[in-house]
């Protein structure tokens, strides 16, 4: 079989030395393979994630480290593999000890991969975009410093929902749904399927349902008067502070992360994160 020299970016976790030692195994195992390999720290952006010809991305360390290099390779069709660091691993499944067959199947092409969608999120003021960008897990409004409510309102495809007065909101997607989504009383979602839940957080008074839409549906969440400082977050890792007036403009992208692994089945997922309790002697 021909061999290909293939482009690889290792995605470190800042700070944690195991991580780095087999980053920096990997970085040279890849080398003498002939393939072309850079090592970098997660948690700021990099040149190298939007090279052209990146052929696969390897990330060392939790889901909240996979979750940042998947957010700025979205939409890119770059492939990701996960190799656990962390505690929880819902996204980065694969053993440090057996880190060589795995990564030798992407090479070739014989890992199965894993699309899951994406939100695109941008802020707009006075009718002009100030920010925007993309979120993996979910994008939360919420108040700030002080514990006073916000005042939204929300509508979908141009269709009104509801006013919310509460602590604030969350847009998930399903990946996202076993997070914030889950502690603020959320449905937990499969991951094959593309969907939005939208959740209020300790709405007071009326409250707007746990309600799941389509994956292409289209929020704008407007602040009204009376709202105090208002704080939107992508993933709990990048934030914008908005203003009275600003829209919040969530939608999905679909199939914008792709992730190769061999993941777990859902429920075995759920059962292993005590979502869901095993029976005895199971």
């Amino acid at each position: 079989m021909e061999k290909f020299s293939r482009r690889v970016l290792i995605v470190s976790k800042a700070g944690h030395g195991q991580a780095f030692s087999l980053a920096r195994e990997m970085l040279l195992w890849l080398r003498r393979q002939g393939h072309t390999a850079e090592m970098i720290d997660a948690g700021s952006d990099n040149k190298l994630y939007y090279t052209p010809d990146l052929f696969l991305v390897i990330v060392l360390g939790g889901d909240g480290t996979m979750i940042g290099a998947a957010r700025r390779l979205a939409g890119l069709a770059v492939p990701l593999l996960g190799i656990n660091f962390g505690r929880v691993g819902f996204l980065t499944d694969i053993q440090p000890d057996n880190w060589q067959a795995h990564i030798l199947a992407c090479l070739e092409g014989n890992a199965s991969v894993r699309p899951r969608m994406a939100l695109r999120w941008s802020v707009l003021r006075s009718g002009e975009t100030a920010a925007d960008g993309v979120a993996v897990n979910d994008v939360v409004l919420s108040h700030g410093a002080l514990a006073r409510l916000i005042n939204v309102e929300i509508s979908v495809n141009k269709q009104m929902v509801g006013l919310l007065r509460g602590d604030g909101l969350i847009l998930s997607t399903p990946v996202g749904s076993s997070g914030y989504c889950a502690s603020a009383g959320g449905p937990l979602v499969h991951p094959d399927f593309e969907a939005l839940v939208l959740i209020s957080v300790c709405p007071f008074l009326q409250a707007v349902p746990p309600i799941v839409f389509h994956g292409s549906a289209v929020f704008d969440i407007h602040i009204r008067q009376g709202s105090t400082e208002c704080c939107m977050t992508a993933d709990g890792q990048e934030g914008q502070i908005l203003q009275t007036g600003d829209v919040l403009r969530v939608t999905g992208l679909s199939g914008a992360v792709h992730l190769i692994g061999e993941e777990s089945s859902f429920l075995e997922q759920l059962h292993s994160r005590g979502f869901i309790a095993r029976m005895v002697g199971s």
